[in-house]
This record gives C-alpha cells, sequence and structure tokens, in this order.
C-alpha cells in the first residue's frame, strides 16, 4: 500500500481546482485511517459523487491527480481502487517536476542530509556484521581509488562518487526501515544529476567514512551523528555556494 502520510498535501496534487485538492486529501486520509491495501475498492466516480457531495467534474480531477501519483487506479464502469503503489514511485512523480527547478536540485540535496543525519542512531542499532564489512570494504576501494595516480580526474570523481553512493545506500538500508531507505534511493538518483558541482574526492572524505564506521562499532548514536553531520557539511557548504547563482 502506498505511504501517503507524507503525500497529503495541495502543493502535491495541484488539481487545478481547489476543491479538487480537498477531495484527493480526503480519499487519501480514508485510504491511510482504514488501512486499505491494494485493490481495495473505494466507489465510482457516482458513488464518490455523492459520498462527498461534489460535482462528478470535481471527482474526476481529484481522482485523477491520484492516479497520477499512482495512489489509486480505475476503469470505467469498474471504478476506483487503491493501486499497487510504493514510496519510490510517487516520490519519482512528485520529484521529476521539482528538479527542472536549480532550487529543486538544491532542496533535494537539503533532503538527503536530513534523512542520512536522522537516520544514524537506526543504524547503530541495526545494522548486521556483513553490512558493516561491506561498508568497510568500500572505504578500501576508495581508498585505492585515490591512490592511484593513472586514472583520468572526471574519471576518478565519477568512479568514486559512485562508491559514495553505495557506501551511503548500504549504511541506510542497514537502518532496517523501508521508508528511509526507498526515500533515499529516489533522492539519491535525483541528487547524482548535481555531479558537476561535486569537488574532486581527498583523502579526507574516506576518513570521514573510517570515522563513520567507527562510531557505528563503538554503538555510539550521538558520535554517529556528529561525525555524518560533519562529512555532509561540504553537501551544505556547496548548497549554500549555488544561492548565488
Amino acid at each position: 500500500m502506498p505511504d501517503l502520510s507524507a503525500n497529503t498535501s495541495k502543493n502535491i496534487f495541484s488539481p487545478s481546482n481547489p476543491q479538487s485538492a480537498q477531495i484527493a486529501e480526503k480519499i487519501c486520509t480514508k485510504i491511510q485511517k482504514e488501512k486499505l491495501t491494494p485493490g481495495s475498492f473505494l466507489g465510482t466516480v457516482e458513488s464518490l459523487t455523492d459520498q462527498y457531495g461534489v460535482s462528478r467534474s470535481v471527482i474526476r480531477e481529484a481522482v485523477g491527480a491520484l492516479r497520477g501519483l499512482g495512489i489509486v487506479t480505475g476503469r470505467p464502469k469498474v471504478g476506483i481502487s487503491v493501486a499497487q503503489g510504493d514510496v519510490g514511485s510517487i516520490l519519482e512523480k512528485v520529484l521529476i517536476p521539482q528538479m527542472s527547478q536549480h532550487k529543486g536540485w538544491m532542496e533535494i540535496a537539503r533532503f538527503r542530509v536530513v534523512i542520512e543525519i536522522g537516520a544514524m542512531p537506526l543504524v547503530v542499532e541495526n545494522i548486521q556484521p556483513d553490512q558493516l564489512d561491506r561498508l568497510q570494504q568500500i572505504v578500501s576501494e576508495q581508498a585505492e581509488l585515490l591512490a592511484s595516480q593513472k586514472l583520468d580526474p572526471k574519471f576518478q570523481l565519477k568512479e568514486f562518487v559512485k562508491q559514495d553512493m553505495l557506501f551511503h545506500e548500504i549504511l541506510l538500508a542497514s537502518a532496517d526501515q523501508s521508508l528511509i531507505s526507498q526515500f533515499h534511493q529516489v533522492v539519491v538518483n535525483y541528487f547524482q544529476q548535481g555531479i558537476q558541482h561535486f569537488p574532486q574526492p581527498t583523502q579526507l572524505f574516506v576518513e570521514d567514512h573510517q570515522q563513520i564506521i567507527e562510531a557505528i562499532k563503538a554503538g555510539d548514536p550521538i558520535l554517529a551523528v556528529e561525525q555524518m553531520t560533519r562529512h555532509l557539511q561540504p553537501v551544505l557548504t556547496m548548497i549554500s555556494s549555488l544561492k548565488e547563482f
């Protein structure tokens, strides 16, 4: 079932009629409160018109907005049902228009920072030994990548960023929270579109990753948050510098 807690917003639904936005929110609230599963029948346009006391055109626009987000599905003469959606597909539909603007990319970057820092206590609590081993392996591979003097700087940056994203993906997956992991996977896909803004990687990045691992090994969530905050500070600095453009 789609997670609707972060999507019941007029800014997200954005139908042209404010009344349609209200109906869309009410339908989402119903799905959430009643914990309706994919395939659950919501009604026909006619029955929803009677239920909410609005015109058929308002219902059609509200349903159209929800269908576009992957929250509901419907067929003529059959009716409207809860769709087989997920957080990732819904968030992607929301982010696509957002990413068309320079300001939108910066907001996605901030979003990534908030997710990663906030998830660290859960990472410390839930990470498994094999995940910790994989993180350590990535750090070693990053160190080897930087040690090579024969690589083209652009290729080195591309490969280092790929490894960096994998490090953070495994880290967030170890929080053992599906919602966090799905959000991060989608956000990172868009965040990578700004690779031209990334600084050339240095050994400091590798050391930051190692310090994060050490904090996790120590079972210290406060230290883990501090280390992740320090690690992501260059991202915040980069965002601030882009405001001028």
